[in-house]
C-alpha cells in the first residue's frame, strides 16, 4: 500500500480525537516501551485506518515505516503487541474507527436526503415553470402565425385592390376629344363613347383594356370605309379588338 504524500491529497478530511486518548491504558504502554515515537505511530497508522475505510493489510506497516522512516518492526509492534487493533489473518482494524466510519456514512445520508427532499419542490416547480414556458412559446407561435396569415391576407387584399385600380377605367367625352385632337383624328367622339357603352364596354366578348387602342382602330375603320360610320361598320371596327 502507497502512502499518501501531504502534497498529493486534494480533500482534507477530520476524525474525532479524544482529547484524553493519552490516559488509555494501552497507550500508556505503548507509551514506555516505545516512547513518544510509538504514539505517533499510533496516530499515524490511525490516520491510515480512515483513509482505506476502516481497514489495512499487514503489509500496510513496511508502507508507513517507510514513510515515517521507522523500523517495520517498531510499526508491527504497536499494531500486534497492545491490543490497539482486531487482527485477522490478513488484515487489522480499528473497531472505535469503523464505527466512525459509519456514523459518519449515516449522517451524510441522512444529510443527502434532506437536500434531496428540498430540492424536490423546486425541481418540481422548475418542471412546472418549463412546461408553462413551453406552452407560452407554443401559443406565442400560434399567435405569429395568426398575424402571419393576417397580414398576408392583407398584402392579397390590397395587391387585388391595386390590381382593381389598374382595370379599365371608361373614358369620358372629353379626354377622347382630346385624344382625337391630338392624333389629328376626325372620327366623332361621342358616337364612339355612345357606341362602346351600350355594350359595356366590351369588345366581342372581352371587357375592354385600352380605349385609346380602340379609338386607333375605330379611326382605322373610318379611314377604310371612306370616313363613314355604320353601324355595321362600328360591328365590324368591334371585332378588331
Amino acid at each position: 500500500m502507497r502512502i499518501i504524500a501531504p502534497t498529493e491529497m486534494k480533500d482534507t478530511y477530520y476524525f474525532q480525537h479524544d482529547y484524553n486518548a493519552r490516559n488509555d491504558p494501552k497507550l500508556q504502554e505503548v507509551l514506555l516501551e516505545h516512547g513518544v515515537a510509538g504514539v505517533g505511530i499510533f496516530w499515524c497508522v490511525i490516520e491510515q485506518l480512515y483513509e482505506q475505510d476502516g481497514k489495512l493489510p499487514h503489509k500496510a506497516c513496511k508502507s508507513i515505516a517507510f514513510a515515517l522512516h521507522v523500523d517495520c518492526k517498531l510499526v508491527e509492534s504497536v499494531v500486534k503487541d497492545f491490543d490497539l487493533f482486531k487482527l485477522d489473518a490478513s488484515h487489522f482494524w480499528s473497531k472505535s474507527v469503523i464505527t466512525r466510519l459509519d456514523r459518519r456514512k449515516e449522517i451524510s445520508d441522512r444529510r443527502k436526503t434532506a437536500a434531496a427532499s428540498r430540492w424536490k419542490p423546486r425541481q418540481q416547480e422548475e418542471q412546472m415553470q418549463s412546461k408553462d414556458d413551453a406552452i407560452a412559446l407554443q401559443e406565442l407561435s400560434k399567435e405569429k402565425e395568426r398575424k402571419g396569415k393576417e397580414t398576408k391576407g392583407k398584402e392579397i387584399e390590397e395587391e387585388e385592390g391595386a390590381k382593381t385600380a389598374k382595370r379599365f377605367c371608361p373614358p369620358t367625352l372629353e379626354e377622347v376629344k382630346a385624344y382625337c385632337k391630338e392624333k389629328e383624328y376626325t372620327i366623332d367622339a361621342e358616337r364612339f363613347i355612345d357606341f362602346y357603352a351600350s355594350k359595356g364596354w366590351f369588345v366581342g366578348k372581352n371587357k375592354m383594356k385600352d380605349w385609346q387602342a380602340a379609338v386607333r382602330n375605330w379611326h382605322k375603320g373610318s379611314k377604310e370605309n371612306g370616313g363613314a360610320r355604320t353601324t355595321s361598320n362600328n360591328n365590324i371596327n368591334d371585332e378588331w379588338q
